[in-house]
């Protein structure tokens, strides 16, 4: 069902969470709510720069000479993709040097450095308020099988203990570094060494607020009578940074993370991530999923946040499962995007309604830091909404089955979500619900 789009237009890349204020709603006043909003249109590309990779054999003096001949010089070289990053001259613009170099017959490809944005039964006491794992609380007067969550209590012996889960995006907030203090819900996650691809080194903390949300929906510690819970609290969470504190990175960023990822023992990839609908990211990126589907991860990426007919690329590629969101009534939600290359549904949560009647309105609440002043110290619980967050619900399943062990490869994860799914709109696959509303307890059922 992928589409495969060959569009050369340069556009950036929208991430799955929209800024908002902060809503005061009822007593217990450190739950708040991070409404979505439509992110500002940014830069598309690095200005100055763009990525070339040269064919094999080409030697350092040809590269030398074709920079010398077009007023060029080496920035830097990926360890993991091969691709160097080159400074163009002044004067010259970014889509007239990569038409330059694809004519090459040195090049195997030369592309725009693109942008990329971030798009938002335990004893932990908040727990009832987490619709989007397994409402125990409120029956559901929709008529969902679940409250509108991923029926999570039912497989709550699974935990993914010993799958290692790398989340692609702002950072985490897993460590006392400076300023940068760890989360106190997830005092108990485990966490593996991962790697800031913005700043270049091994402290991957979170200045956004976002990836720590992410993450915590995957593996915040549950059953710790503190906050909140996640899918599949037994996991390790590898934080690696693509994104910078606005919640932007390159492109560049994101295919040296899927490599580092997929290089230091990651099963699943979690990108709360995307270009904006009709964008083909190409050559470098194409390279880098397909690689992480060869050695057997499992990439998890967000549909988008446009509410169009088009879903965004990472998600879009055919070795990506594409995550739309729902809201409690398990409807689509409205910003999600969604079209023949969408997989699977998963609770995205809806900061405009309180369908549930629980005082609060139906966003996806974890414990990270405020996302208005950024202070990495001042944390609280929050309600996000987006496709970022339906994503880190189907990465934790994919743990859980992982970790299960009826799921070992890629394509087994992809069937065993898809085919136990709870179908939405039309019977079978449909292009406004992919298959259907993941299901915790009927995938861990799964046999090939």
């Amino acid at each position: 069902m992928k589409e495969r789009l060959v569009i050369l237009a340069i556009c950036c890349v929208i991430i799955a969470i929209i800024p908002v204020s902060v809503i005061a709603q009822s007593s217990d006043e450190s739950i708040h709510v991070y409404e979505e909003v439509q992110s500002p249109k940014k830069e598309d590309f690095v200005p100055d720069e763009i990525i070339v990779k040269f064919k094999p054999g080409v030697s350092h003096e040809n590269i030398k000479s074709i920079n010398a001949r077009h007023g060029t010089s080496d920035i830097d070289t990926s360890p993991f993709a091969g691709f160097k990053r080159i400074r163009i001259p002044k004067g010259k613009t970014v889509p007239e040097m990569v038409a330059i170099f694809n004519k090459n017959p040195e090049v195997e490809y030369a592309e725009a450095n693109s942008i990329v944005y971030a798009f938002g039964i335990p004893n932990d006491p908040l727990y009832k308020y987490q619709w989007h794992l397994d409402d125990s609380f409120k029956s559901n007067p929709y008529g969902g099988a679940n409250g509108g969550g991923i029926n999570i209590d039912s497989a709550r012996d699974i935990t993914g203990s010993g799958v290692i889960v790398a989340v692609l995006d702002t950072g985490g907030a897993y460590e006392n570094n400076g300023p940068y203090v760890k989360a106190p819900d997830l005092d108990c996650t485990t966490f593996v060494q991962g790697y800031d691809f913005v700043n270049n080194d091994l402290h991957p903390n979170d200045d956004n607020s976002h990836g720590t949300h992410v993450i915590g929906t995957i593996a915040q510690c549950t059953n710790n009578g503190l906050g909140v819970a996640g899918v599949a609290p037994g996991s390790s969470i590898m934080p690696v940074k693509v994104l910078n504190g606005d919640g932007s990175g390159t492109l560049q960023q994101l295919v040296d993370g899927i490599y580092y990822a997929t290089n230091n023992g990651s099963k699943v990839i979690s990108m709360s991530l995307g270009f904006p609908p009709g964008y083909f990211p190409d050559k470098s990126l194409t390279n880098a999923l397909d690689y992480a589907y060869s050695h057997g991860v499992t990439c998890v990426a967000a549909a988008g946040n446009d509410g169009r007919n088009i879903v965004s690329y990472p998600a879009a590629y055919k070795t990506c499962i594409a995550v739309g969101a729902t809201r409690y009534d398990e409807t689509r939600a409205r910003y999600s995007n969604y079209g023949s290359a969408l997989d699977i549904m998963a609770p995205g949560g809806d900061t405009r309604i309180d369908q549930n009647g629980d005082g609060y309105v139906d966003g996806v609440l974890q414990n990270t830091f405020n996302p208005n002043t950024k202070n990495p110290a001042e944390f609280s619980y929050w309600f996000f909404q987006g496709t970022s967050m339906a994503t880190p619900h189907v990465s934790g399943v994919a743990a859980l089955l992982i970790s299960n062990g009826n799921a070992t490869t890629p394509d087994d994860v992809r069937a065993a979500l898809q085919s136990t799914a709870e179908d939405k709109g039309t019977p079978g696959w449909d292009r406004y619900y992919g298959y259907g509303i993941v299901d915790a307890k009927k995938a861990l059922g799964w046999h090939r």
